[in-house]
């Protein structure tokens, strides 16, 4: 829980619910009244029809789907730099004379509303479908891009590699969500680990990292930093990491194992971790159960500990044999061992009956039984 709703009136998170319900409402009505597309229309109609078409189509206005500078490039016969220069002279020109134009300022009102609710910043979908109800590309989202694209304070930051487009209230909070982001992505690959939606809030919360606009990073930075960030993801345990990571977008069925495998804490028989990736909920086709056996067979994460059961490495589990477990355990003995203690030992790193281990034992060329009952090694 945030806890500065802890430090207000009981009533307060309701009131503000209430005021939020009634600014969508009041939006909703004057969108109904005053349709976005005819405010465009009206914006658009004094350009020349080769200038008012060119902005549509790469504004996607009239079909919702924006065109490239290069396919309306070839449907005028000129260069993709002069649809550039032509796209960007005109939208100058009506940055100056849409000036005053009361429903451009309502629209730019209500986008501004949006974002500041959602911290100052915000993905560009989740903008649209808080305007409008939907993030797919459509006339109502193309207007309402193309509005915002004439107001002097929104700042919009284009899709790149490592971030979705998103809306900034203003130059400095774009500049610093960026700033934001890279810490969190920094700070967790560092971690090298990944975290439950709480852990990694609170883990981000504790660096001190200075959040969007000068303010602390909160938890509204961190969610946005999660929503917008192509680096970082949930997995389907919505646990957080880097998408780079196996176990935030595992590649393929020794991942699934992996992860699945890691969640339940102890080892498996590998048709339990079958059926364990085909309940949790991966996308794609069902995993085989003898693929998956291959699988562990021949990934060093998973060590075999008994007769088809599977453990991970980073338990502490070491392949080999029961004999080779066995000369390790005395190897790594200060003193010899008595079969009471080698059982236990044996039965820690592998799941096998005690007749097993006993057998084993008898190998008197490896292992020498001493006149006390206890276990060493023969030496070379």
């Amino acid at each position: 829980m945030d806890i500065s709703l802890l430090m207000v009136h009981p009533s307060e998170p309701i009131r503000k619910v209430k005021r939020l319900k009634r600014t969508r409402r009041e939006a909703t009505s004057y969108m109904k009244t005053h349709p976005i597309t005819n405010t465009v229309a009206s914006l658009v109609k004094a350009l020349t029809p080769r200038n008012r078409d060119i902005l549509s189509r790469r504004f996607g206005l009239k079909k919702g789907k924006k065109e490239t500078l290069e396919s309306i490039g070839k449907s005028y016969g000129i260069t993709r730099e002069r649809v550039r220069q032509i796209e960007e002279s005109t939208l100058a020109q009506l940055v100056k004379t849409s000036q005053g134009t009361t429903d451009l300022e309502k629209y730019a009102g209500m986008a501004k509303d949006i974002i500041a609710r959602s911290g100052g910043i915000i993905k560009e979908k989740d903008l649209f479908r808080e305007f409008g109800g939907s993030s797919e590309e459509n006339v109502v989202n193309a207007s309402l891009a193309f509005v915002l694209r004439l107001n002097k304070e929104l700042v919009r930051v284009q899709e790149n590699d490592r971030l979705h487009s998103f809306w900034a209230l203003n130059k400095e909070h774009a500049g610093s969500f960026v700033e934001t982001v890279n810490s969190v992505t920094h700070l967790l690959s560092k971690q090298k680990k990944i975290l439950s939606q709480n852990d990694f809030h609170n883990f981000v919360k504790a660096s001190d990292l200075p959040g969007v606009g000068n303010q602390t990073i909160n938890d509204k930075h961190i969610q946005l930093c999660l929503n917008i960030s192509k680096e970082l993801d949930k997995n389907i345990f919505d646990e957080v990491g880097l998408v780079s990571w196996p176990e935030i977008k595992p590649s393929g069925v020794k991942d699934k194992a992996y992860l699945v495998l890691k969640r339940e804490d102890s080892p498996k028989h590998f048709s339990e971790i079958s059926k364990l990736i085909n309940t949790a909920g991966f996308s794609g086709k069902k995993a085989n159960v003898q693929t998956v056996h291959n699988e562990l067979i021949k990934d060093n994460r998973f060590v075999l500990v008994g007769r088809g059961i599977y453990a991970l490495s980073e338990w502490g589990y070491k392949p080999g044999t029961v004999k080779d477990v066995l000369v390790d355990i005395l190897k790594k003995s200060s003193k010899p061992l008595s079969r009471t203690a080698i059982l236990a030992k044996v039965m820690n790193n592998r799941i096998v009956k005690e007749n097993t281990i006993l057998l084993n034992l008898q190998d008197s060329r490896t292992f020498v039984k001493n006149n006390d009952g206890t276990y060493t090694l023969r030496e070379a």
